[in-house]
């Protein structure tokens, strides 16, 4: 099945990713959901979840914000209309929406972040905003009429209210209704307004799309455990006519300082594979460690072994090995385990037989197993 339409991965990419947004009628035809709403609100009323409920009082053309985790009497309060739930990272705990989030890997796996689920009934909205990220907004229940407008907006055209970014004047350049199994792709930047028509529940597939201050600030961080510090020099400090003046060397010198810490390429690409696969979420998994024998026997029993939503895998090849990544940390490997590694990294349900045909089948079953008792995956119950 072809999600995409007409089109193949290579066309989407290079026709729309970043550049346009597209409308793909019937992406998922026949979709169903392995949440339900209630069970969705259940989740909203957990500890450690991101929630939030958006309520929009049409009297005074307001918006409400209220962050999880929620009590019951919260949602029997509700009015009949005009309010969103949006429950974020579902797949993390939701293990069949990983086997969903599977069928994005034609786009790197480190860009992909998770998927976010919204239920609204009638006239339920989050208002008209824009996300600074890639996005595929899947119809699963009910309908929702989408309108978007592809207009450069500023920090003054957002109302002054709240931790929501909602625009103050939208008007909507282009419109669609999506019905179940229906997908929206919206590049980074695309302002966009969904109204429920009905009960709906809608799926959002993000991706990461790292800040050069977040980058700069979880580097700096990483900077701080190196042991070896490097001190100013100067040298060939020349006498000046005015001791206040900070000169153009100087500068250069303090940028070149700064610059060099992340001049080394190896040691910069280690650190990016462990930040980008960090596991920001740390729940808690109960989690016996089997031994090497008891794992093979239980794996080759169950036929299957799952990752968790919040693991994540990438890898970069060079020359000589293999780095593998995984929830922050680092493994050295050799280049013949490529093929397992790849595997490993885009498919969230494993398969034993299928793991088997990735070279040595011995040191295959031993990574694995190094990996479960880390924490990675888990067996069905």
């Amino acid at each position: 099945m072809n999600f995409l339409g007409n089109l193949s991965p290579a066309d989407f990419l290079k026709q729309y990713w970043q550049k346009k947004p597209l409308l793909i009628k019937q992406s998922f035809p026949n979709y169903q959901s392995p949440i339900t709403a209630e069970e969705l609100a259940g989740l909203a009323c957990e500890e450690g979840i991101e929630s939030r409920l958006i309520q929009e009082r049409v009297k005074d053309n307001s918006w409400q914000l209220q962050h999880g985790p929620f009590q019951e009497h919260d949602f029997t309060s509700l009015p009949k209309s005009h309010w969103s739930l949006l429950v974020q990272a579902v797949n993390h705990h939701i293990p069949a929406l990983n086997q969903l989030l599977d069928e994005f890997n034609f786009v790197p796996v480190w860009r992909v972040d998770d998927i976010m689920v919204s239920y609204a009934p009638v006239n339920g909205s989050v208002g008209p905003h824009l996300d600074n990220y890639d996005v595929f907004l899947l119809q699963v229940q009910g309908r929702r009429h989408w309108h978007i407008n592809e207009h450069d907006y500023t920090e003054d055209d957002f109302l002054d209210e709240l931790e929501l970014k909602i625009l103050a004047d939208f008007k909507a350049e282009q419109d669609w209704i999506l019905e179940p199994g229906d997908m929206l792709y919206l590049p980074p930047g695309v302002a966009h307004h969904g109204i429920a028509l009905d009960d709906c529940m809608t799926f959002s597939v993000g991706f990461r799309a790292p800040s050069k201050k977040e980058l700069l600030s979880a580097y700096t961080v990483n900077f701080n455990d190196v042991a070896k510090d490097q001190f100013y020099t100067d040298q060939d400090l020349q006498l000046q006519d005015s001791s206040g003046e900070i000169k153009t060397e100087h500068i250069r010198s303090m940028r070149e300082m700064i610059l060099s810490a992340v001049s080394d390429d190896a040691e910069f690409a280690s650190w990016f594979g462990r930040f980008i696969t960090e596991d920001m979420n740390h729940y808690e998994t109960e989690q016996n460690e089997l031994d090497n024998d008891a794992f093979k026997k239980q794996f080759k029993q169950n036929g299957y072994l799952n990752r968790y939503g919040n693991i994540r895998f990438s890898y970069i090849e060079d020359h000589e090995n293999l780095k593998f990544f995984y929830a922050g940390n680092e493994l050295q490997l050799a280049l013949e385990q490529l093929s397992l590694i790849q595997y490993l990294s885009s498919q969230h349900r494993l398969d034993y037989i299928e793991t088997l045909k990735f070279g040595n089948e011995e040191s295959a079953l031993d990574l694995i197993h190094k990996l479960y008792n880390a924490g990675c995956f888990y067996f069905d119950e």
